[in-house]
């Protein structure tokens, strides 16, 4: 271990490049390699429309990424995003040659075949020995790394771990399979690269918390114990949630789930394969989630990437989020029903949330807020995203609960394709109040930002300024700077930007900087 740890310093030495090796659970892919400054990076064959790579590099000089297309030719066609960049991307033979100088993430569509994804993480900073004092290796409590049986080994680390404050659970490179994990205040957990924990799928093995109406029963598999302090999850290893598997045994589980806590931290742990809301701060305050990585399947249903739920002063940065159902949204319920049946502490609003430089490939929204308005939000901001490619680019849905959704900011948002629908909704943006029918309240939608946003395709279907009723209305509406398609200018009419649809609405402006 101390031997990988020092080969991976001296190739940052020697290139700025660190390779994050594959884990045993994984197959290489089928249809990609790749080189980075000349060093060949691991591949990982993973969804069916999908496969990714992970490593990480320093800012500064451009880097040349070579992307093999291995069961093709030529490369005919191609798509690297974020589009909105200059990356000097050629073609060489079947090679995409393209230049980055700064971490970042890219979806790569060769020839209409399959995406790449490469996910480019900043080099690692205050790493942690794998022994030492304050250290808690859990291979020391015989955490079977072999992926071939279940351990509690770093439940029994994260337990010694807590009984003195700032120490660190150590997970060093293999294949976990792991139950429940109750993680204490001012306990760190540290996932070495080539570290995966992975669900089992199977619901013997975990405590069942939850049922979701029209699915499963479910679990919180890694949380925070509720009324916790100082929490940290980080690294560079992978959090599996193995849930496609998991869905065919009917169950399903929140990957990572910092509940009633404060002062959590999370950064670079790549999530993968949710089987049902993967990333859920719930009733949470003052969060901070650094290199979130998300990367879920298409097909699988309900595989939210994050939801903030009931939280306030959450911030989400650098980030994207792969996933069937929503990218990135926000959310509150009513008490003790299905889902919220395990929250520990009364319903609570969310506010003062940010999610910065995120992006989304999703089959429903990409930034949104609701279904659930049951409290109040406010003071919502999203900006500096991309979305690659989703059913809805960005919006509010106001469906549940009766309060109000206000002071929501969508800054800087470049929408690059949109596909399909999600609930009969295909459009760029869709703001809009619904009953839905079964007592759970209807509210006002008040105080909306669209700015500096680039809209290349408008979608399928009309963009949606919907209010309810004359009571329960979305009103405040202010578009700056929305560019649609490659128009050079912005749009000073709404019939331009396709929202025609504006019944129970008022107070809709343009204030045009540019």
């Amino acid at each position: 271990m101390r031997f990988l740890s020092f080969f991976a310093l001296l190739s940052t030495a020697a290139a700025a490049i660190v390779n994050y090796p594959r884990a045993s659970f994984y197959p290489e892919s089928e249809e990609f390699s790749l080189t980075v400054g000349g060093k060949k990076i691991d591949t990982v064959n993973f969804a069916n429309n999908y496969d990714y790579a992970h490593l990480a590099m320093d800012a500064g000089s451009p880097v040349e990424f070579r992307l093999k297309a291995k069961t093709q030719k030529s490369i005919t066609s191609y798509i690297l995003s974020p589009r909105g960049q200059n990356f000097g991307a050629k073609i060489s033979g079947n090679e995409l040659v393209f230049s980055a100088s700064k971490p970042q993430y890219f979806i790569i569509l060769i020839n209409k075949v399959k995406e790449m994804v490469i996910l480019v993480d900043p080099i690692e900073k205050d790493v942690p020995k794998d022994k030492g004092d304050g250290i808690f290796n859990v291979l020391d409590y015989k955490a079977d790394n072999s992926g071939k049986a279940i351990t509690k080994g770093i439940q029994d680390a994260a337990d010694a771990a807590a009984k003195k404050p700032g120490s660190i659970v150590y997970v060093p490179a293999g294949s976990y399979l792991m139950g429940n994990l109750m993680l204490k205040s001012f306990t760190s957990l540290y996932l070495a690269p080539g570290a995966a924990l992975r669900f089992t799928g199977n619901r013997n093995d975990y405590k069942t918390l939850f049922t979701k109406a029209g699915l499963f029963d479910g679990t919180w598999w890694i949380q925070t114990e509720p009324a916790s302090d100082g929490v940290k999850i980080y690294g560079r290893g992978t959090i599996d949630g193995n849930g496609k598997y998991t869905r065919s045994q009917k169950y399903m589980a929140s990957l990572v789930v910092p509940v009633g806590t404060k002062n959590f931290k999370y950064d670079g742990v790549l999530v993968r394969d949710g089987s049902f809301w993967a990333v859920t701060p719930i009733q949470a305050k003052d969060v901070e989630f650094t290199n979130l990585k998300i990367l879920n399947r298409h097909d699988v249903t309900q595989d939210d990437g994050i939801d903030v739920v009931e939280s306030q002063r959450v911030t989400v940065k650098r980030s994207i989020a792969i996933a069937n159902d929503d990218s990135y949204s926000c959310k509150t319920w009513e008490p003790n029903l299905d889902t919220t049946k395990p929250y520990p502490f009364k319903p609570q609003v969310v506010k003062d949330i940010v999610f910065d430089d995120c992006m989304s490939w999703t089959e429903c929204y990409s930034f949104k807020i609701g279904q659930g308005v049951v409290e109040d939000q406010s003071n919502v901001l999203f900006k500096n995203g991309v979305v690659y490619n989703a059913g809805v680019g960005m919006g509010v849905h106001h469906l549940y609960g009766s309060k109000t959704a206000s002071n929501i900011t969508f800054d800087t948002i470049d929408v690059e394709n949109l596909h399909g629908n999600s609930g009969g909704i295909a459009t760029w943006l869709a703001l809009h109040i619904k009953d839905n029918g079964n007592n759970r309240g209807v509210g006002p939608i008040k105080d909306v930002t669209v700015k500096n946003i680039r809209a290349r395709v408008k979608g399928t279907r009309e963009g949606l300024i919907q209010g309810w009723s004359d009571k329960f209305k979305v009103s405040g509406v202010t578009f700056s700077n929305v560019f649609m398609g490659d128009s050079k200018t912005p749009a000073t009419t709404l019939k331009e930007m396709n929202m025609v649809n504006t019944s129970f609405s008022e107070g809709i402006k343009f204030a045009n900087t540019k």
